[in-house]
C-alpha cells in the first residue's frame, strides 16, 4: 500500500490508502477511490471516521484517501472553506488517476455526519462557476460519480444563537461562535441559511447516492436523510436510502475498529457497509473494467 501525506494548504491534507499494484492479480487495472470525509460538527475531524472506512473500502478491493480539512476554528465559515478543499482533492486525485492506477470515472465521496454534508457538498455543487474558478479547472474535473453519506447533515432549520460555540468547543481554544463556524458571521442572512441547506442544490447533475442514517439519531435528525431522499427523487437521482430503527448518532462501522463506547457496537446497523458495497456493484462492475476480487 502506498500510505503518504500530501498538502493541500497550509491547514488541510489529505492520506492515502493506495492498493498495491500486484504481479500476480488485477495487474495493471485501474480501480475505484473513495475520499472519505470525517465528521465532527466542522469544529474538529473524527478519527473514527476516517482511517477504519479508508481501510474498510481497500478490504473490497478500492483505493482510499482521507480527506482532513481545516476545522478547529482555523477559518470562518468553515464549510465553504472545506468544500474548496474537497474540490482541489478531487482535482489532484484526477491529475494522478494514471500515477494511481485510479479509475478517473470511478470517484467516489464518503462522508459521515458534518463530513456526510462536506460530501453532500460537493456532490451538488461541483459544477458550480465559481468553485472551478477557484481552483483554476473545468467542472470535469471536480466531479464526484457516485456518493455515500453516513448520518449526514444536509439542511438548517434554525439560526444558532450568537453566544452559541457549536460541537466540540472543548477541542478549542478560543471557539467561534456556531453561526461564525457555519457562516462566517453572528447573523447569517436568510441568504447564507440557504446556502447551508444542501437541499436547495440538488439537481440532475448530482450523482447517484447511497445514504444510511438511524431513527434514534438525537443529533442529526433523520428527517435530513429523508427530506434528501425526497429532493434526489423529485430530480430523478438514483438513489438507495437506509433508515435503521436502533442506533445513535455517530456509529461509523459499528464494530470493534471503530467503537469508542459499548454503544457503539450494533449488530443490525453494521450491516450498512455490505449494502452499500451491493449497491456499488451495478456503477463499477462495468465489461471490460475492472472487476471486484
Amino acid at each position: 500500500m502506498i500510505n503518504e501525506r500530501i498538502k493541500i494548504n497550509d491547514t488541510a491534507y489529505m492520506d492515502t490508502y493506495l492498493l498495491h499494484n500486484s504481479k500476480e492479480y488485477n495487474v495493471g487495472k485501474k480501480r475505484p477511490l473513495v475520499i472519505v470525509c470525517p465528521g465532527g460538527g466542522y469544529a474538529f475531524t473524527s478519527d473514527r471516521e476516517a482511517e477504519p472506512i479508508a481501510l474498510k473500502f481497500n478490504s473490497i478491493g478500492m483505493h482510499a484517501v482521507v480527506l482532513w480539512y481545516t476545522v478547529y476554528d482555523q477559518v470562518k465559515n468553515v464549510p465553504k472553506n472545506a468544500l474548496v478543499e474537497a474540490a482541489a482533492c478531487v482535482k489532484y486525485v484526477r491529475e494522478h488517476s494514471e500515477e494511481w492506477l485510479v479509475d478517473h470515472d470511478q470517484i467516489i465521496i464518503c462522508g459521515f455526519s458534518a463530513g456526510g454534508h462536506l460530501a453532500l457538498s460537493l456532490a451538488v455543487k461541483w459544477s458550480q462557476s465559481w468553485l472551478c474558478e477557484a481552483l483554476h479547472t473545468t467542472s470535469e474535473q471536480l466531479k464526484v460519480n457516485l456518493c455515500i453519506l453516513g448520518y449526514p447533515a444536509t439542511m438548517v432549520e434554525k439560526v444558532f444563537n450568537e453566544d452559541d460555540f457549536g460541537f466540540a468547543s472543548s477541542l478549542i481554544k478560543e471557539p467561534n461562535t456556531a453561526n461564525e463556524r457555519f457562516f462566517g458571521v453572528k447573523r447569517p442572512t436568510e441568504k447564507e441559511l440557504d446556502e447551508y441547506n444542501l437541499l436547495n442544490f440538488v439537481s440532475e447533475d448530482t450523482p447517484p447516492m447511497f445514504v444510511w442514517h438511524t431513527y434514534e439519531d438525537v443529533l442529526v435528525d433523520v428527517n435530513n436523510s429523508l427530506m434528501l431522499g425526497m429532493k434526489l427523487r423529485e430530480h430523478h437521482v438514483p438513489f438507495e436510502l437506509h433508515i435503521f430503527e436502533k442506533g445513535e448518532h455517530g456509529l461509523a462501522l459499528c464494530d470493534r475498529t471503530t467503537a469508542r463506547k459499548a454503544s457503539h457496537h450494533n449488530d443490525h446497523v453494521i450491516h450498512w457497509f455490505d449494502l452499500c458495497e451491493e449497491w456499488m456493484r451495478a456503477y463499477i462492475d462495468k465489461d471490460g473494467g475492472w472487476k471486484w476480487m
